[in-house]
Formats: C-alpha cells, structure tokens, sequence
C-alpha cells in the first residue's frame, strides 16, 4: 500500500452536498483566516522540493449540529492559495476498525480523516482540530516535550489512528500538541476554540525555533 503524503488508504463514499450540508459562515471565516496564517507560516500548502510534490496539512471543525459529524478540508487542497467552499467535505461516518469513511462534499476528504475522527471520538470537548508539516518541531517533539505516536506507525493508516486515540486517552492536557512519529514533519494540535488550537501551534512553533522552553 502506498505511503505517498496525500494517498487515501481508506475506503469512502462521497455524497453530493446540498445547501444545507454547508458550514455556517462563522466557522468558515474561522478556518480561512486560520488556514491563511499557517500557509504563511509553511505549515500548510504544496512544496515541489517536499512530499514529492503532494500538498500537506489540513484543518477540522465538529459540526455544531450533529456532534458525531466533522467538516474537514479535502485531500490536496492545502496547496491552493486561498479556501473555497468546495475544499470543506463533511465526515459524517467513519468506522476505524472497517477503515472506511462516508463523506458529504464535491471533493475527496482529507487522507487523514479518520485521524482526526479518532480525536474528536475521543474528548467530546475538542472542536477544532489541525494537522500540519513542521520540521521544526517534529525534530524537537521530545526536546520540547511535545506525546508522540510511534515511528513505526504510518500515517493515515489504521494504526496511526488506533495510536492518537490512545494518545488522547492518555494526555489529558487541553488544547493538546502532539506528533507523529511515523508521518514525517508531521504534527496535530487540537483545542475547543480555532484560536486556542491555532495560537497553541504558533507557541509551540516558536519555541521549536526559538530554543527549548
């Protein structure tokens, strides 16, 4: 099975959305003015000289009317300059244990979408999650005191999901930092606000390049 960054291992379905199936225009805002502010920092996009090329980085919400459901940007998007409504694909059932995923949106969701499932299933307090490439503070995880899952766990794959749910069970520390081993430069942050998921990157980026704190 492929490991390229971006390759979807699971199984989905994909809906076609109605204007209903949209996220309401608050958290949009939210996610657009946040996803611009990672891309700027390089957290977020497409690099021809990384991943082979692939786009890297994703953001989340839990969906306000149905807790269960989570919007999450599609697969590949991260490398566009700007977000559009056609970029947010709404989980709205995934099953690790059968990896597969069925999905509302125009786009395939992210690679990473049972990962994020695997968060939110875990602490019904997380509302936000972000998924991002920083080689600066996955070389430091440790050194900045960072839970990491295993190097031998892959990324998008079953295991790695089984991995951050029982990292979650076990940090109980809130909005939370992590990385992933096994998923190169890969880091996930997670919080019950956009802003206090966000400003927890930011932070912690900082001191990945500013020295250990």
């Amino acid at each position: 099975m492929t490991t390229a960054e971006g390759a979807i291992q699971f199984r989905y379905t994909l809906d076609a959305p109605g204007p209903a199936d949209a996220l309401d225009a608050e958290r949009f805002a939210q996610m657009a003015a946040w996803r611009t502010i990672l891309r700027q920092l390089d957290l977020i996009g497409r690099d021809p000289a990384r991943y082979d090329g692939f786009a890297y980085g994703n953001l989340s919400v839990r969906d306000g009317a149905d807790t269960r459901r989570f919007y999450v940007t599609a697969s590949q998007s991260g490398g566009d300059a700007g977000l559009d409504r056609s970029h947010l694909v709404r989980v709205d059932r995934w099953n690790a244990g059968r990896f597969e995923v069925g999905a509302t949106g125009v786009a395939p969701p992210s690679s990473e979408s049972i990962t994020h499932g695997m968060v939110y299933a875990a602490d019904p307090s997380i509302a936000w999650v972000m998924h991002v490439h920083s080689p600066a503070i996955w070389r430091n995880a440790q050194q900045l005191g960072l839970p990491v899952t295993s190097p031998n766990v892959p990324y998008g794959s079953i295991l790695m999901a089984n991995a951050v749910s029982a990292l979650l069970r076990q940090q109980r520390n809130r909005p939370l930092a992590f990385a992933t081993l096994g998923h190169e430069d890969g880091v996930f942050v997670s919080g019950a606000s956009a802003d206090e998921a966000g400003t927890l990157l930011v932070s912690t980026l900082a001191a990945a390049l500013g020295g250990i704190r």
